[in-house]
């Protein structure tokens, strides 16, 4: 089965059997994965960004779609409890094998959680964590699913807690657009997590910090599409969105 046909299934399935369909199709893309396959420097990049927007000393943080658990492993000196969640098994049992490599304390060991869980129901109790964060996973899930996906993360998180989501811009120039079934841009997934109850809405300056106001990113991408020169849109941090949302 191709990848794009993989997410054509996932996109056309019926609501009963999303979830099952999701993942199989992400439990065969992850059997392909080697266990010592390393974050490229793009994505180093991308993380240690992560890691300074969300800090240290919270209590506990979840990675919704972890994959190979890399930013999940990242953020180990960041919280009590890190816990990353993946729909597919086998990307759940990767993470755990992935381990090794990089050098945990045995303290910091008992601080990591992998757990196979679907985005859109989150097996955890009310107000849990303090940050939830998503890279590169919405704008896989199917449309129908986005404002469950938002509620059921808000649910999960503390008074004040915050999410954290990247993903392509959907005015951002990409080609790679069959493999995602939700493509918004900034001010519709502001809408969205609006919608979902979240508030407070702050974004990175460019693609680095500081954190600043979305609203500018919102200008950026009106101004932009406007303007239609393309090599702006990377410069200036608008081509993904980084998005932090308060609940």
């Amino acid at each position: 089965m191709t990848e794009q046909k993989g997410f054509h299934d996932i996109l056309t399935s019926p609501a009963e059997n999303r979830q099952q369909v999701t993942a199989s199709f992400y439990d065969r893309i992850f059997e392909s994965k080697l266990i010592s396959d390393l974050p490229s420097k793009r994505r180093q990049k991308r993380i240690a960004i992560y890691r300074e927007v969300i800090g240290r000393g919270h209590k506990a943080i979840l990675e919704i779609g972890c994959g190979r658990g890399d930013l999940t492993y990242a953020l180990v000196n960041h919280a009590e409890k890190v816990v990353g969640i993946d729909i597919s098994v086998k990307g759940i049992e990767l993470a755990r094998k992935r381990k090794d490599l990089w050098s945990l304390t045995e303290e910091q060991s008992r601080k990591i959680e992998f757990l196979p869980m679907p985005a859109v129901q989150l097996d955890f109790a009310d107000a849990t964590f303090d940050w939830a964060l998503s890279t590169s996973l919405v704008e896989h899930l199917h449309p129908d699913d986005i404002i469950r996906h938002m509620l059921e993360v808000r649910r999960t998180l503390r008074p004040g807690g915050k999410y954290l989501i990247w993903c392509p811009n959907r005015l951002g120039h990409h080609q790679d657009r069959e493999h995602h079934l939700s493509m918004l841009c900034y001010s519709e997934w502001i809408e969205k997590l609006r919608e979902a109850g979240f508030s407070g809405f702050r974004s990175t300056l460019t693609w680095r910090l500081p954190m600043i106001d979305a609203g500018y990113k919102v200008f950026l991408e009106q101004f932009l599409t406007t303007l239609r020169f393309k090599l702006l849109w990377t410069h200036l941090g608008v081509r993904n969105v980084f998005l932090v949302a308060v609940r």
